[in-house]
């Protein structure tokens, strides 16, 4: 039997979170059935060494045109691109590439595969989201309020699937307290660990505002810093409120997981800064997977991980909203466990790894009966 040769798209695997998240899905694919093919645009990076040492194909190449601006230039680049891909004959194409930027589309397209597109963000005020959408065989949403917002018409509505993220649910292991040695935070400290890039639309000012008051508590900022005036303005806060002894921002972190087992609490406070929302949470799917008591702020993506009583949702960017979250674990100590417990019920019977790529290999399967 032919097998169905896909090609998975991401610029590079320099920043590995979402290029590790592509991989995981092929990683999980029948190879006895699918063959699956990588197209980055430049190599490097510990990500690209572990494929390149598994043996997978990868394909160092332009996919796209995002680069050119004369339209006229652009799609006759696209109409080259084409050619070089067509010789590969793929039956789909598979893009983990978050730009608005069409061309993929056109590329896939004309080289005679089916073109799918993962859509985890928020963003739809370019006309360029509509003309991919549009060109695009399949979309593959990542959470409800997607389907809801940008995916309800009765045209892309047949072509939108949801797919939620998945996560890795061997790595639990609480009680490891390594990361509070070599962070100098005390043992009995009640730790909050936010994962995520120091961004303003991340709210990490709103956990800090949010602590002020709770002297008992210590908070681990960690994630890449890719705003610096930011980075600053969070420093103001933790100095100007006497904070320097329980705010530690080690920046990114290698192993996730043992920060994750040394907390008592998980926070994501994302804000609603310049109408961001988020996609599908992997931070927050990770701290749910180690059955941390989570706490997230109510925007798309986070309200669909955390409903009932796996969790607490708060308004966004509104410290006190969440300063009683965080009094509520402290306080009711059975509450925060019963929450823990849930959380990674949730991920164990949704939002694992294996499900994820079940999901997407049922989905390629039904694109390519013949």
């Amino acid at each position: 039997m032919k097998k169905i040769k896909i090609l998975f798209t991401i610029p590079n695997f320099t920043t590995a979170g979402s290029g590790r998240e592509m991989f995981n899905i092929i990683e999980g694919l029948d190879k006895s059935t699918f063959e699956p093919f990588i197209c980055i645009k430049s190599g490097g990076g510990a990500l690209y060494d572990e494929i390149i040492s598994k043996g997978y194909r990868v394909i160092i190449k332009k996919f796209n045109t995002e680069d050119i601006s004369n339209i006229i230039k652009k799609l006759f680049a696209a109409r080259e691109l084409a050619r070089f891909f067509k010789q590969y004959h793929f039956d789909l194409w598979q893009s983990f590439n978050w730009s608005s930027d069409f061309t993929e589309a056109l590329v896939a397209k004309w080289a005679g595969a089916k073109y799918l597109y993962v859509k985890k963000n928020m963003n739809w005020e370019r006309k360029a989201w509509r003309v991919k959408s549009f060109l695009s065989h399949t979309i593959i949403a990542r959470n409800t309020t997607l389907l809801r917002k940008h995916f309800a018409s009765p045209y892309l509505s047949k072509k939108t699937i949801l797919i939620p993220g998945g996560v890795d649910i061997s790595q639990y292991n609480r009680g490891i307290s390594v990361v509070r040695e070599e962070l100098n935070i005390p043992v009995d400290a009640y730790l909050i660990s936010c994962v995520a890039q120091i961004v303003k639309v991340k709210g990490q000012h709103i956990l800090l505002e949010a602590i002020v008051n709770l002297p008992e508590v210590y908070v681990v900022l960690a994630g890449a810093i890719k705003d610096e005036q930011y980075i600053e303005e969070l420093r103001k806060i933790v100095r100007d409120f006497g904070m320097e002894s329980r705010v530690i921002i080690p920046g990114p972190i290698s192993n996730v997981y043992k920060l994750l087992n040394a907390s008592n609490a998980f926070v994501l406070p994302t804000s609603m800064y310049g109408g961001h929302e988020e996609g599908c949470p992997v931070a927050l799917l990770e701290a749910m997977a180690c059955g941390i008591p989570c706490i997230a702020s109510n925007v798309a993506g986070s309200n669909d991980l955390l409903v009932n009583d796996n969790g607490q949702l708060f308004t966004p960017d509104d410290p006190e909203a969440l300063k009683k979250c965080i009094e509520e674990y402290i306080t009711n100590k059975s509450f925060a466990e019963n929450m823990g417990r849930n959380a990674q019920k949730t991920v164990q019977e949704k939002y694992t790894l294996d499900i994820e790529a079940y999901n997407f290999s049922k989905l390629y399967h039904k694109l390519t009966e013949r």
